[in-house]
């Protein structure tokens, strides 16, 4: 091939790499042919994306799922002018106590961010029903008018009751029976005391929802409830356990408290040999000589000292609590751990009392100790009759409502299922 032949050929490939394509050739053309006015066409704002198309994004509500109650209100530390009211939710939540003298409320109290929710309501009036509702997360958890609660009306209050019961978160109890029972008993009980044995089989804090929380949570949003210490409470560390359910004066172990003109004092008897001995037994001196001038002076606890049930006595706390009741006047006492009832004589020392006052007794010249531990399990035995006991019920649910109306102690001992009183007494007491 010549060298002018190589030349053209060149200049050819050159031609050709310049035209254009005909899709190209295509484009152009339409687009002079739109400049000239021959066509009419549309050009998009937005030419179509070649990735896949995204839904619109919805940003999720503030609270998704609603507020779940884990356990329902109960009441705790019900004082002359504050209340405590303690619940727990699934997620951690801000919520609020909404409160009043009706279910209108008009006031209200925020708690901190948590799922163990403790709140107190203060500035109260003494001696005033008050009914409260819980909001969390834009929702209202409870409301209405069986949610409520009465302060302390103090040392004047005409009148007042309260419930005693021990050895009672049982799983497959009477626990539920019970509470029921308290329920229906008039007057109504403004607070309550449980005698140890709170939640079998251990004490264990996983099962106080089942064995009692639940079973006992229509009583306790109404009632205040003020527990001691059993044998089974002590099969695990009743600090991260007991403590961690309840809101109790002191350390929790013992400690006390007023309501009406009466005196209250909770004891920790462990496993029948006092727990921290030397210094509850200087608290308890203490405490009682600060109350000397309560009308009523109540004391509860696990163990019984003297006692014919299947229990038999325990001396430590003969030895150790008996001689201080003794001393400053305590009228009764309140114990569990047998599974049954029993109500002995007015006693100081080993020495039986005003027998034949029984069953109405004035100035009584002794405590009167009753063994009350059959709200929730029974036991298959028969207590003696004996010198010091008066009263002795075996293999039946019951508990112990009493009612003080300023110098007279009215005690009944109820069964649970029927509501028949089994056993009741007056102590009246001299005086202003």
């Amino acid at each position: 091939m010549s060298r002018l032949q190589k030349l053209f050929e060149f200049r050819n490939a050159r031609r050709d790499m310049r035209a254009p394509r005909p899709a190209a050739a295509l484009v152009a053309a339409f687009f002079f042919l739109a400049a000239l006015g021959a066509c009419d066409f549309f050009v998009p704002d937005q030419m179509p994306s070649t990735e896949r198309e995204q839904p619109p994004r919805i940003d999720p509500p503030p609270n998704p799922t609603p507020t779940t109650l884990t356990r329902a209100p109960y009441l705790q530390a019900l004082e002359e002018t504050s209340a405590l009211i303690a619940f727990r939710t699934q997620d951690a939540v801000g919520a609020s106590v909404d409160y009043g003298p009706t279910t209108a409320y008009g006031s209200s109290v925020r708690g901190p961010v948590t799922q163990l929710h403790a709140i107190r309501i203060e500035g109260l009036s003494p001696g005033r029903r008050y009914f409260y509702r819980l909001r969390a997360g834009g929702e209202t958890l409870v409301e209405g008018e069986g949610y409520f609660f009465d302060t302390d009306a103090g040392a004047s209050d005409p009148e007042f009751s309260f419930f005693v019961t021990g050895d009672v978160g049982e799983p497959g109890g009477s626990q539920a029976l019970t509470g029921k029972r308290v329920l229906l008993t008039s007057p109504r009980a403004e607070i309550g005391l449980i005698t140890g044995d709170v939640v079998y089989p251990d004490g264990a804090a996983e099962d106080y929802d089942a064995h009692l929380m639940t079973p006992w949570a229509p009583l306790m949003r109404n009632v205040a409830i003020y527990p001691a210490l059993g044998n089974h409470d002590w099969h695990v560390d009743p600090d991260q356990n007991f403590a961690q359910q309840w809101y109790l004066p002191n350390n929790e172990h013992y400690y006390s408290f007023d309501r009406g003109n009466a005196h209250f004092i909770a004891l920790d008897t462990r496993n029948g040999n006092i727990w921290d001995r030397e210094n509850q037994v200087a608290w308890l001196r203490a405490d009682l000589e600060a109350h000397r001038d309560a009308t009523w002076i109540f004391a509860y606890y696990h163990h019984p000292g003297y006692t014919c049930t299947y229990k038999g006595n325990e001396d430590a706390v003969i030895d150790n609590f008996h001689p201080l009741f003794d001393e400053y006047g305590v009228d009764v006492a309140f114990m569990g751990h047998a599974h049954t009832y029993e109500r002995l004589y007015p006693m100081r020392g080993p020495t039986p009392l005003n027998q034949e006052q029984d069953p109405h007794y004035n100035d009584p010249d002794g405590t009167i100790y009753i063994v009350t531990g059959c709200g929730a399990k029974l036991k298959s035995t028969s207590t003696e009759d004996c010198d010091i006991n008066a009263v002795a019920i075996d293999e039946t649910i019951m508990f112990t409502h009493a009612t003080v109306r300023g110098n007279e102690l009215h005690i009944q001992q109820i069964e649970s299922e029927t509501g028949s009183v089994r056993d009741e007494i007056t102590v009246t007491k001299s005086g202003p």
